[in-house]
């Protein structure tokens, strides 16, 4: 069985103009310049999407509350697992199932993205949907490169030389993560929100997010992963006048060129209303929120059965599709549907295979769960009654 996931559909509607070169992308390569408005072409992401909905756990917005002091294990005084007060916050991913085969399999997904440009050049598509691609290449290649360390605890020490390795090219330019992200996404795009798109591995990191992006909502998603992260205390804590926020702010120092003004501008259009004050109030600014401890949902520590590495098992099904012309570069130009066999919801959830610190973070998320479940209102409309002198009630 050819352990390979689908080869991207690229949707071939209408191209409107030729690529508009845009002048204030000095510093981004050549290749990546320019966008055309109004282009209608569109990548498809559902392979990807796929592989994300079910290997990543949403953890919901956090409460502001530090995790309490981590526990030993019974019977022992030894404490395993993340001991930082942000450990319950920001979602998980089981990075146990990109082992073995299926590593492969996500590295050739990988390497199906960024040939996209030999098909079509960016230049054709418009800028939204240019963002949208790196920000999906960025991803896989990241969870490719965590794989190949894995199980792993703390990254820190993987910083920078794993975000340095030049593993993938692009439009026959040999890139990095951090080529990617300070190259071309910071430089061409300009946006602080963008730094909410490109996940870190580690729980200090925005959020990665359970679909892959999209053109049409890469904004919104942006905008959620930043309120998300802006509102947590991964993201910025407030405490005797001192404002402290996430080293990956200094990390992305680029995206606010009068840093401390810039950025407390930043927080503050994203802060929730009781957060919001704060911001304002700080008297000083310091980027040293930390937590390089990788976001995996077993923390990198193998659990009993806790995956399984076989790539041939993990497919329910491949089957061949038609032959396209708009295919990214797979070996037989065609589609090839696949989905991911092993589910988080299903995975190990009997809490007796869990070590301590996993249990800790599913109790947690099952409370902010608790606390923002939907519920329904029913409104009836009705006349007020008569009173006794026959005039109703105002």
């Amino acid at each position: 069985m050819i352990l390979r996931l689908v080869s991207l559909l690229i949707v071939i509607l209408v191209v409107v103009e030729p690529p508009l070169r845009a002048s204030d992308e000095s510093g981004v390569p050549t290749q990546f310049q320019g966008h055309t408005p109004g282009s209608k072409l569109t990548i498809n992401y559902d392979d990807l999407t796929t592989v994300l909905e079910t290997t990543v756990m949403r953890a919901g917005q956090s409460d502001r509350r530090e995790a309490p002091t981590a526990r030993p294990a019974a019977g022992s005084r030894i404490k395993r697992g993340n001991s930082k007060p942000t450990r319950l916050e920001g979602n998980r991913v089981d990075f146990h199932v990109f082992l073995g085969g299926n590593l492969k399999m996500m590295q050739r997904l990988r390497d199906d993205i960024a040939a996209v440009p030999s098909v079509l050049p960016l230049g054709d598509l418009n800028k939204d949907e240019q963002l949208a691609y790196w920000l999906n290449l960025y991803n896989v290649t990241l969870i490719t490169q965590i794989g190949k360390i894995f199980p792993e605890t703390n990254l820190r020490k993987f910083y920078p030389t794993l975000w340095d390795e030049k593993v993938i090219t692009v439009s026959g330019i040999p890139m990095s993560l951090n080529d990617m992200q300070h190259k071309v996404i910071i430089p061409k795009f300009k946006n602080p929100l963008v730094m909410y798109g490109m996940f870190q591995g580690v729980v200090g990191s925005p959020n990665i997010r359970r679909r892959a992006f999209e053109g049409r909502n890469v904004w919104e998603m942006l905008e959620r992963n930043a309120r998300e992260f802006v509102n947590s205390n991964r993201g910025a804590r407030y405490k005797w006048g001192k404002l402290r926020v996430s080293e990956f702010y200094e990390i992305n120092a680029a995206l606010f060129p009068n840093f401390e003004q810039d950025l407390k501008r930043h927080l503050y259009k994203y802060a929730y209303a009781s957060f919001r004050d704060k911001v304002r109030e700080a008297k000083s600014l310091r980027a040293d929120i930390d937590d390089w401890y990788v976001a995996d949902l077993y923390g990198g520590n193998r659990a009993i059965s806790s995956a399984n590495t076989n790539g041939a098992a993990m497919l329910m099904s491949i089957k061949s599709g038609a032959s396209g012309a708009g295919g990214s570069g797979g070996a037989d130009g065609g589609a090839i549907e696949s989905a991911w066999f092993m589910k988080m919801d299903t995975l190990n959830m009997n809490r007796t295979r869990f070590p301590i610190h996993v249990v800790e973070y599913l109790h947690k998320k099952e409370k902010r769960d608790r606390k923002t479940r939907v519920g329904n209102v029913e409104v009836e409309e009705y006349e007020t009654p008569a009173d006794e002198s026959g005039t109703q009630d105002n």
